[in-house]
């Protein structure tokens, strides 16, 4: 049962970064349910890390758990092994740290809020629960 709560946690995490990363490609402004202005966080300079959009590595992040979760309920060998398994738990754990990062420049530096940023961060967070006690 645990893959199917990975799988869907991935999908909404990955359609949050990718729904951000298609806003920025085409400039299109971002529809912010809560929070003064989400296109302020995520076109700001914490955007980008080392030049690179936040958003890529957190969907290539987000496709690795769901490839993942599909790996073990396809009962797939090379998905069952621990290395594997704690490779995922750290990225995860990575995951979760950058995002308590992005959450504090929001907070404290920004004083600015983005919805999806609060969205992939909770869904990463899950997603560590689920590894660790699912």
């Amino acid at each position: 049962m645990k893959e199917i709560y990975l799988i869907i946690l991935s999908i909404i995490g990955f359609a949050v970064s990718f729904y951000i990363f298609y806003s920025k490609k085409y400039n299109k402004p971002l529809y912010c349910p809560i929070g003064e202005n989400c296109d302020d966080v995520v076109r700001s300079k914490y955007g980008k890390t080392f030049g690179v959009e936040n958003t890529i590595p957190g969907m290539g992040y987000y496709v690795l758990v769901s490839a993942y979760a599909t790996g073990m309920l396809s009962n797939q060998n090379v998905f069952k092994g621990v290395v594997f398994y704690y490779l995922i738990v750290g990225m995860t754990f990575g995951a979760v740290m950058f995002s308590a990062y992005l959450t504090y420049v929001q907070k404290f530096i920004l004083k600015k809020w983005c919805y999806y940023c609060i969205v992939s961060s909770i869904a990463s967070i899950l997603i560590l629960g689920v590894l660790i006690y699912g």
